[in-house]
């Protein structure tokens, strides 16, 4: 079998030892007959392994380049990273089956396998996401597409919240979340004014059933892909108490719900993408029902 490797040497402040062994223990358990990486990005030893040269740029354009070379060449791409790198990698509209392994800060992403798989229970599935696309950009999303001034980032060890605008220069400035303006639209339907986060999200099962969901939960229960919620107060959570929410509080939210519409965003704030910050300003999101083809032990 050949496999292609890609590893994001950054992803949830960076590579340690115990990342460093899942990755070797996983391509011990697939014993590939070769492996197809960058060795720029990570070196890997113990295998035969290919290297395949790219442009090191020190952003995502590396994944992006990487998975492209790899689709033609491999049997199945496993991916070590956070939500935003596979993201990173389902933008780049891999044909190969991806294998997700998470070692990011959040790692919630429904592409995502158990790193304690085993092969003979693996399923090929087709999994559904969020397509961002901006003037200048596109992206996939299988958690959210956000609003907001910050972002989640592992920073010495540690989940916090960054702004988000230094994050797209490169830097991890710890803050806390401001609000902003902003405007959705859903066909004819409208929400505008002052926000602390803006969600754009696939409807979860896991809400059904539940009434203190609200208008989240009747999204689920009548079947719509997904639902916009526009939230009073930043809730990025890392680092609130119940102190901290007892200050907020009250929070509200407002619903729009949608199938196959275009979700239009205009708001004075970062926009991101599973987690990776994309644009300030302007971004329309609709559902694509098969984003990727993954590899899980769970469908």
């Amino acid at each position: 079998m050949k496999i292609g490797l890609i590893v994001n040497p950054k992803a949830g402040g960076g590579l340690n030892e115990d990342k460093m062994r899942l990755v070797s223990s996983t391509l011990r358990k697939l014993n590939p007959d070769v492996v197809f990486t960058s060795q720029r990005l990570f070196p890997i030893k113990g295998f035969r392994v290919v290297d395949i040269p790219i442009t090191i740029r020190g952003n995502r354009w590396d994944t992006v380049e990487l998975v492209k070379k790899l689709d033609e060449l491999v049997d199945m791409i496993v991916v070590f990273g956070g939500d935003g790198t596979i993201s990173d990698v389902a933008s780049a509209k891999p044909k190969t089956p991806l294998l997700c392994i998470g070692i990011g800060t959040t790692n919630v992403s429904p592409a995502l396998c158990d790193p304690d798989f085993k092969i003979d229970e693996l399923k090929v599935v087709r999994i559904r996401g969020l397509e961002l696309r901006t003037e200048r950009d596109f992206r996939i999303a299988f958690n959210d597409v956000v609003v907001g001034s910050t972002v989640l980032a592992t920073v010495n060890g540690r989940r916090v919240q960054v702004d988000a605008r230094e994050f797209m220069k490169g830097k991890l400035v710890i803050t806390t979340p401001k609000k902003f303006k902003a405007r959705v639209e859903v066909g004819d339907r409208r929400v505008e004014g002052v926000f602390g986060n803006i969600f754009v999200a696939l409807t979860d099962r896991r809400f059904l059933g539940k009434g203190i969901a609200g208008g989240i939960s009747l999204s689920a229960f009548l079947g719509f892909k997904g639902v916009v919620a526009c939230i009073s107060e930043g809730i990025v959570v890392s680092t609130y108490s119940k102190d901290d929410v007892k200050r907020l509080e009250p929070i509200t939210t407002m619903t729009l719900s949608f199938d196959d519409e275009i979700v239009k965003i205009w708001a004075d704030e970062v926009i991101s993408c599973d987690g990776n910050p994309v644009t300030i300003g302007y971004a329309e999101v609709r559902v694509v029902d098969d984003a990727v083809t993954v590899l899980k032990t769970e469908v």
